[in-house]
């Protein structure tokens, strides 16, 4: 019997790609769970069958296990990430689901730059306060307000975590909404261990992400010109608007010690930004976006070290080993 090459070719493919899906189907692990185009099959009219693939995970760093021989004993979980090598450079840890306290605040600044308008004025309400005591605030009072930016940069250097909830409580749709939002985000990103209950890190049951994870986040926020912008500066002063029509100012500091300049940073490298976090659960963590003296991009995160000096002694290693 005889057919058209290229209809031959096609059935003969498709019938062994689903022999191959049924017999197979058990002995494979499947990282996502998701319907998902990941190929296209497509015929051109030379009768050639092309296979058209786009992969996840083509500009990401993988983890092929041959890591450098880093000395972290002060720190559970760390990870050291070449961006334009798309390589692991170092991992520890890397997918354990823990807490990673404020580091959680950078997610909630990707569903704020790609879904919010900055100039939006936002209100501080009693749905917004924060009542664990020694957490990080600006004292916000109902009926205070401020714009959508100022409120961005306020969370990113000085973390801080009333006005975390005063965004995600101004989101159109409301603060469920905002967290629905920065699940989709997680999981767009490939973040499939990363599940958000809150907006700003604090303890809370179910609350936890990975050190891959959230590099996945940091890589993508770093191609956000605004993001970058904000986690470079050292401090920030604004004015906003108490209930009362006064206009009172804020002069914050980063809580960042690379960029506030507490803390020396490696020679050969420049610290771009990041973020802090920090909770009795989590510990001290700290992830960074930085650049060698040839301006090549890494990442480098920590999670759950046990004070500040041993977080930025382990954070000077991974830096001084990207190059």
């Amino acid at each position: 019997m005889k057919c058209i090459n290229k209809y031959c070719l096609l059935i003969f493919v498709l019938f062994n790609v689903s022999f191959l899906c049924a017999c197979k189907k058990d002995e494979i692990p499947m990282a996502f769970e998701r319907n998902s185009s990941l190929s296209t099959l497509s015929i051109s009219s030379s009768n050639t069958l092309y296979l058209e693939s786009d992969t996840f995970a083509k500009n990401l760093c993988i983890d092929e296990g041959n890591h450098k021989d880093l000395k972290l004993e002060n720190s559970y979980a760390a990870g050291l990430f070449d961006i334009n090598d798309n390589m692991v450079i170092y991992g520890k840890n890397m997918y354990d689901e823990m807490t990673p306290a404020s580091i959680t605040k950078l997610l909630t600044a990707l569903v704020v730059l790609k879904h919010c308008d900055l100039s939006k004025t936002v209100t501080f309400t009693s749905d917004c306060v924060i009542k664990e005591s020694g957490a990080q605030k600006i004292n916000l009072a109902e009926g205070d307000t401020m714009t959508m930016e100022q409120a961005l940069n306020i969370m990113l250097l000085y973390s801080a975590n009333d006005v975390a909830m005063m965004i995600a409580n101004n989101y159109e749709g409301g603060y469920e909404a905002f967290l629905n939002q920065m699940k989709a985000e997680a999981e767009s990103l490939g973040a499939t261990h990363t599940n958000f209950v809150n907006p700003h890190g604090l303890t809370e049951e179910g609350h936890e992400s990975t050190v891959y994870d959230l590099y996945l986040i940091l890589n993508e926020l770093s191609k956000n010109e605004k993001f970058i912008k904000i986690v470079s500066q050292n401090g920030y002063t604004t004015s906003y608007t108490k209930a009362d029509g006064t206009i009172k100012t804020v002069e914050l500091k980063s809580t960042n010690q690379y960029i506030n300049e507490t803390k020396d940073i490696p020679e050969g490298y420049k610290i771009i930004g990041g973020k802090t976090g920090t909770t009795e659960a989590a510990g001290k963590c700290l992830i960074i976006y930085f650049k060698d003296d040839s301006e090549n991009p890494y990442i480098a995160c920590i999670l759950r070290s046990e004070d500040y000096d041993s977080l930025y002694a382990d954070m000077d290693t991974l830096i001084s080993s990207a190059k």
